[in-house]
C-alpha cells in the first residue's frame, strides 16, 4: 500500500457499523461495540506512526442516548473497560486525550475516568487524540452561543465556549459503515474538510484501509473556496 506524503493535521472518524457488524457475524450488538474498540486502537496507533497530530473519535451521539438501556449500559461498560485498560498505551505513545461533547449526562464512574486520563496525560505531545462523548455539532454550538449571552461576552468569537473549542480545523473526515453524511459531528471544525466514505463496517476497518484514505486526501487539490 502506498503511503501518502502530504500527511493531513487534524483526522476525524465517524466510527459507523459495529451493530451491523454484529448482525452480519450472528453476534450480540455488545460484540460489535467491542470490535470496534479494537479498531479504534489500531487507527490511532497508525495516526501516532503517520505523524498525524490530532485524530478525533465520534464514540458516542447525543441521539445515541436514545438506545435501548440495555446497549447503553453496554456501552458504558466497554468505555469504562477501554478507558481503564489502555492507559499504559496512551503513556507509551505520548498520547494526549481529551473528551469533548456533554460529560454531566454520563455515568459517574466514566466522567471520573475521562478525568483522570485528561489529567495525567496533558504533558504528553505525540498526538492529541479528541474523543466525543455525547456530542452533537449543533447542540455545542448552541449552548456555546448560550454561555456567552449569560456572561454578556461582547466578543462575536463565542467559540472559547464550545466543547470542541481546542480541535483545530478538520482536514480529512471518515465515515466507516456505507452511509454518506457528518451526522452533526464536529460541523464548525469541518467546514472544509474533505470528506471520505467508505462501505467497509468499523470492526473491519484496518491500517490498509486508513492508508488508502490518507492516499485519497493526498490527492486532493484543496482550494478553500479559491480559484
Amino acid at each position: 500500500m502506498k503511503l501518502s506524503k502530504n500527511i493531513p493535521n487534524h483526522v476525524a472518524i465517524i466510527m459507523d457499523g459495529n451493530r451491523t457488524w454484529s448482525k452480519k457475524n450472528n453476534l450480540n450488538v455488545k460484540e460489535g461495540h467491542k470490535a470496534g474498540v479494537k479498531s479504534a486502537k489500531k487507527i490511532i496507533q497508525c495516526a501516532v506512526d503517520k505523524n498525524i497530530k490530532n485524530l478525533t473519535l465520534f464514540a458516542l451521539s447525543n441521539e445515541n442516548l436514545t438506545r435501548s438501556r440495555l446497549e447503553l449500559k453496554n456501552l458504558f461498560d466497554i468505555f469504562f473497560y477501554s478507558f481503564a485498560e489502555e492507559k499504559q498505551f496512551l503513556y507509551e505513545n505520548k498520547i494526549k486525550i481529551r473528551f469533548i461533547g456533554d460529560l454531566s449526562k454520563l455515568p459517574k464512574k466514566i466522567k471520573e475516568n475521562t478525568q483522570f486520563l485528561e489529567n495525567t496525560t496533558k504533558k504528553n505531545n505525540s498526538l492529541n487524540l479528541f474523543v466525543a462523548l455525547n456530542y452533537g455539532g449543533k447542540q455545542d454550538i448552541r449552548q456555546a452561543v448560550n454561555k456567552a449571552l449569560k456572561e454578556r461576552y461582547k466578543n462575536p468569537n463565542f467559540e472559547k465556549f464550545m466543547y470542541s473549542k481546542d480541535l483545530p480545523e478538520v482536514d480529512l473526515l471518515i465515515r466507516t459503515g456505507g452511509f454518506k453524511r457528518i451526522s452533526n459531528f464536529i460541523i464548525w471544525q469541518s467546514s472544509y474538510a474533505e470528506l471520505y466514505f467508505t462501505d467497509i463496517l468499523w470492526p473491519n476497518f484496518s491500517k490498509n484501509n486508513f492508508f488508502k484514505a490518507l492516499d485519497w486526501f493526498s490527492s486532493v487539490d484543496r482550494k478553500f473556496g479559491k480559484s
